[in-house]
């Protein structure tokens, strides 16, 4: 059963990680319309959810309908790409938001299960929220 559980984690990864390169990309090319809809394409593939939903309800509520640290880290990774991009348009309200939940939702990742990442990525998080 274990085994099963780290194959569809490493799934996920590489999805996540291609998926934000290409999020990256588009974001680069000035290409924000584009690199949005792939956040919430990602969104759908990942978690099976609408991105909408998961930036909507609280992060206690998101935490809970995903389930695993995995899943949440990857949500974070996810409202984090998305964070620039609303930066590059200059919407730094919609900034602020998803790394207010992200942040959040870090939080309840450890709270699950700490791992070194997840610290790393809690820590990243709350610095950048504290420089806006």
């Amino acid at each position: 059963m274990a085994g099963i559980r780290e194959d569809y984690i490493e799934r996920m990864i590489k999805q996540l990680v291609s998926a934000l390169a290409a999020i990256a990309k588009a974001g680069r090319g000035q290409k924000t319309d584009e690199a949005l809809e792939l956040v919430r394409q990602t969104s759908l593939s990942l978690f099976g959810m609408e991105y909408r939903t998961l930036i909507t309800f609280d992060a206690a509520s998101v935490a809970e309908l995903l389930g695993t640290p995995e899943k949440i880290l990857a949500l974070v990774r996810l409202l984090s790409a998305e964070a620039d991009l609303l930066e590059q348009r200059g919407d730094m309200e919609g900034v602020s938001h998803r790394l207010g939940h992200a942040l959040a939702l870090s939080r309840h990742a450890q709270a699950k299960k700490a791992t070194p990442e997840g610290e790393a990525l809690l820590q990243a998080v709350s610095d950048r929220l504290s420089a806006l």
